[in-house]
């Protein structure tokens, strides 16, 4: 029965995110009552309550007296896929530092649903940090052909070298020309509550970046686990 209830909540959750990325409920507005809520996703006003605190939590939504529930944010664009972590965490002001909890080469056997079962890859765990606090956990896949050789030697502690999207594109000559996101809220396993120091089962985000080269082959696919947002303002010229 919990986690039934915690599935409900998760899908409210997601749902709504995928109103406010898509702008229908765009940045500014109000979102509809907690009633119309529990009429529109047929569920319970605590199934409600738990999804918008999450919401509330990303900062995507604020409760304003004599207002309602407003957006306050809105999801990073597609576009900032092509941009590594790194470099957004140091554009907003902060110090990025990472660690690798695993590396290995993999026979894809139901590990990632984006590449075809039975394909060689890459397989990059890392913790990813902001001014040394934990941020997020980084779960990559990288196709073997076509960045053959790679290994941990070429990510380092801090630097551009701790950028996947740089090492692909400087060390194997690889040019993203396409991607795509999928945006949705899992709960957390055991291993990575350990090192996010959270309690394992509560839900969390999860964040997959597919980048595609200029002959539309997928080269990487990072799915991020993480509590936290972080604001981006990006003008595309």
């Amino acid at each position: 029965m919990a986690n039934t209830a915690k599935t409900k909540y998760q899908d409210v959750y997601t749902q709504i995110r995928s109103f406010i990325s898509s702008e229908k409920w765009p940045l500014g507005g109000t979102i509809p009552s907690e009633n119309d809520l529990v009429d529109y996703f047929n569920v319970s006003r605590i199934t409600v309550r738990s999804a918008l605190r999450l919401l509330a939590e990303d900062g995507l939504i604020v409760r304003k007296r004599g207002k309602g529930t407003v957006v306050t944010g809105s999801m990073p664009q597609t576009e900032n896929c092509f941009e590594s972590l790194t470099q957004k965490i140091i554009q907003n002001g902060d110090a990025p530092s990472s660690v690798i909890l695993d590396f290995q080469k993999i026979t894809n056997d139901n590990h990632t649903d984006h590449f075809n079962q039975g394909e060689k890859l890459y397989f990059v765990k890392r913790l990813r940090k902001v001014n040394g606090e934990p941020y997020l956990i980084s779960n990559a896949f990288v196709s073997y052909k076509h960045a053959f050789g790679l290994s941990k030697n070429y990510f380092s502690e801090d630097g551009s070298n701790q950028s996947i999207i740089f090492i692909l594109n400087e060390k194997f000559d690889i040019d993203f020309k396409k991607n795509s996101q999928f945006i949705c809220a899992e709960t957390l396993s055991s291993y990575d509550s350990l090192v996010l120091n959270k309690d394992s089962g509560i839900p969390c985000l999860a964040h997959e970046c597919l980048l595609f080269n200029h002959t539309n082959e997928l080269i990487l696919v990072d799915k991020n686990i993480t509590f936290n947002t972080i604001k981006l303002d990006q003008e595309l010229v």
